[in-house]
């Protein structure tokens, strides 16, 4: 199994402070990645829009906390570290016009030497989505089918690229740089019901899903395998991850821990990777906790890396 680590760049803490010894920390441990999330803008009032993660009223973030930008984080970091992958977690597709989208990330996976893994998803946030003017909400599945399938070919074919979609179209264009990873960087579509799981069996190089219990994990994988079949594929053409959250020793979550929480001893945090091993999963990332200084989420990582990750 592979493990990675969220680099918090997101929520009151975040800050250079955090994101970077953090994404320092996991390339010096091993770590396989280091991930950050999305959000343009989050506005004032969400009142129409239900937060597919958690119960209602869940997302509910501090109007002043930060939320980097995942470009700049990820290029920061990328300077910053040898060898650990960098991906998104994940990047909400037709919110941005998929060329530059393209353009940019082949930038990253080209500076720094292959490391990239682009998760990405269709967004849930109308009030964002009106916030930055884009009128792609009502068709945001179509929209980021049409751009993983542009991606792939701005990023593999030579010469001039055409593309003709219901919502993206261009005529003949040049698109450079190529991305350093043969056939482009690896896709893996966020999100855990059936349109997203269809999108990563067509579509994905992975499944990245947040927050679901091993029962749901278990159905949701046998859904896509059985979904990889009508495409023609085989289940070990995309990777399944999904999102924990590990605690520093000492540490717990407010309330009774979930399926997805890393508490406790060693041993404890151990099994529950191994369960979720045994359903199917491939590569875990990891939010560590608590998040009142980087102190505790250092030392989190710093227990799973010595004493965890062994008993995998």
């Amino acid at each position: 199994m592979k493990i990675g680590v969220h680099l918090a760049a997101s929520g009151v803490w975040a800050s250079p402070e955090t994101i970077v010894p953090l994404g320092e920390r996991a390339d010096e441990l091993g770590f396989d990645s280091v991930w950050v999330s999305d959000h343009v803008v989050v506005p004032s009032r969400i009142d129409e829009s239900k937060y597919p993660y958690g119960p209602p009223g869940t997302f509910s973030p501090d109007k002043s906390q930060n939320f980097f930008e995942p470009f700049a984080v990820l290029a920061y970091i990328a300077g910053r570290t040898r060898r650990v992958a960098l991906g998104t977690s994940v990047l909400v597709l037709p919110q941005r016009q998929p060329l530059v989208v393209a353009k940019q990330w082949a930038t990253l996976d080209a500076l720094s030497g292959g490391r990239t893994i682009l998760g990405v998803g269709a967004g849930w946030m109308r009030e964002e989505f009106a916030a930055l003017g884009v009128d792609t909400f009502e068709r945001r599945g179509a929209a980021t089918d049409e751009a993983i399938r542009l991606y792939r070919e701005v990023w593999t074919r030579q010469g001039d690229v055409t593309f003709e979609g219901e919502v993206y179209r261009f005529d003949p264009l040049r698109a450079m740089p190529k991305p350093a990873q043969a056939g482009g960087p690896p896709i893996w579509v966020g999100g855990h019901g059936r349109r997203s799981i269809r999108r990563a069996a067509e579509l994905g190089d992975g499944w990245h899903a947040i927050r679901i219990g091993l029962d749901d994990l278990r159905g949701s994988i046998a859904t896509l395998h059985e979904m990889l079949g009508r495409y023609g594929r085989r289940p070990e053409d995309v990777v399944v991850s999904t999102v924990c959250n590990v605690y520093a020793p000492g540490a717990r979550p407010d309330g009774e821990p979930q399926e997805w929480d890393l508490v406790g001893e060693p041993e404890r945090m151990a099994e529950t990777l191994r369960r979720y091993e045994t359903v199917g999963v491939e590569h875990v990332v990891l939010n560590a906790f608590p998040r009142d200084s980087v102190t505790p989420m250092l030392e989190a990582v710093e227990l799973v890396a010595r004493e965890v990750r062994p008993l995998v």
